[in-house]
């Protein structure tokens, strides 16, 4: 776009309003090009919010007020606008404004509350081709979030976001504790019984814990699954977390259950009361290689999820900076499982990224008190793109 200010330093500024009104900002320096263009595609910023070439970076370097915890950018459900302007020596030269839609205007979308399931199922646009289909787990934080579904739905998938604990005023617990695997079996036949399935096989996608559930799930279903997309994943299995008191709270108590019966895990060992009394934010990496580092072999080998028995695709995405439970290291002990039973596992991680990794195209700064995310904010951004477009091709999969 040309600003017929021929080689001259000019100031591009962002800023979006999230849906509880906070302002996020972005703001980098670029030279234009001697005939006055500047084009975000090609060119890297002298300094700013970005570094390197990012036709999104003024997008993911989005930032909130520094003082506001925790924060993390949610946009409303109709989308959310954002005003680019272009100044000079602090005096305005360009400005527009566009709305950016979090999906597809045209997706079908239903409650689910049968068969004790709580969820949304997205279905794509009439017109549009059906992809595939598959159920989106969330993470630790519980509750029934839809942004992902419906970004996956836009993108020819049926999605069947699935909640498993934590919503008010249904019968889900109210906990991470013991959540019973035979609730996903229940969800998946649901899935697998609508029409436009016929019983086919489903993809799985989960963050976080959810990552770690999609992994379970698909080891403990493999006939139903043919294709899993984990995030910031474990390939332990991890104490259950109840958020009522301390995390956790009581007696420590496994996170899922089949049969009845609880699941082998790893149980923290952390003075949590002398942790939470340093200031803040935790990293709670140190807790999770404690609770390894603590148990027997035997006892590490029965909380091991066995991925060997997944028959489909695999994907692991994670950042080695990952301050909630560093899921590369626990990542690569998924890969190297699948290695000694001839098993293949796609795995994308950066040395720089963190635990969030949220959609593409949305600001990847996040903050909590209660624990560090760690990471990059550029690398984070280049991780979320390019795990989103493995995504899709992994949960594409599934049918075969």
């Amino acid at each position: 776009m040309p600003w017929w200010t021929p080689s001259n330093e000019v100031q591009v500024m962002a800023h979006a309003v999230d849906q509880y009104g906070e302002r996020w900002r972005s703001s980098v320096t670029f030279i234009t090009t001697p005939d006055g263009h500047l084009n975000l595609g090609r060119q890297a910023p002298l300094s700013g919010s970005y570094r390197g070439i990012d036709p999104g970076g003024l997008l993911c370097s989005l930032r909130p007020r520094p003082d506001l915890s925790p924060a993390y950018f949610e946009p409303s459900p109709g989308g959310y606008d954002v005003t680019v302007s272009v100044t000079l020596g602090g005096a305005l030269l360009s400005q527009t404004s566009t709305h950016r839609l979090m999906c597809s205007p045209d997706l079908h979308k239903a409650s689910v509350r049968e068969r004790e399931l709580v969820g949304t199922l997205f279905r794509p646009p009439s017109a549009q081709t059906l992809r595939r289909a598959c159920i989106r787990l969330g993470g630790s934080e519980g509750g029934l979030y839809d942004t992902e579904g419906a970004h996956l739905a836009s993108e020819g998938f049926m999605v069947f976001s699935l909640a498993y604990f934590g919503v008010p005023d249904t019968e889900l617990p109210n906990q991470l504790i013991n959540i019973p695997l035979e609730y996903f079996q229940r969800a998946l036949a649901f899935l697998q019984a609508q029409p436009e399935v016929a019983g086919r096989r489903v993809g799985i996608t989960g963050a976080s814990k959810g990552g770690e559930a999609a992994l379970l799930i698909v080891a403990t279903f493999p006939d139903a699954i043919g294709a899993v997309a984990a995030f910031s994943p474990s390939g332990l299995i991890f104490e259950g977390i109840d958020r009522t008191g301390t995390f956790p709270a009581g007696q420590a108590m496994s996170s899922w259950s089949l049969d009845d019966q609880p699941l082998p895990y790893l149980a923290y060992r952390t003075d949590w009361d002398a942790l939470f009394a340093e200031p803040g934010p935790f990293s709670m990496t140190p807790a999770h290689w404690e609770a390894v580092a603590a148990a027997s072999p035997q006892e590490v080998a029965a909380a091991t999820i066995p991925v060997e028995r997944i028959d489909g695709a695999v994907l692991l995405v994670s950042g080695e900076q990952d301050q909630a439970w560093q899921a590369t290291a626990l990542s690569r002990r998924v890969e190297e499982r699948r290695k000694q039973a001839n098993l293949p596992a796609q795995h994308l991680w950066h040395p720089r990224d963190g635990h969030a990794l949220s959609l593409p195209g949305l600001p990847t700064y996040t903050s909590v008190p209660w624990t560090a995310m760690g990471r990059d904010d550029d690398a984070n951004a280049r991780l979320q793109f390019e795990g989103w477009q493995a995504r899709l091709e992994t949960l594409s999969a599934a049918w075969y």
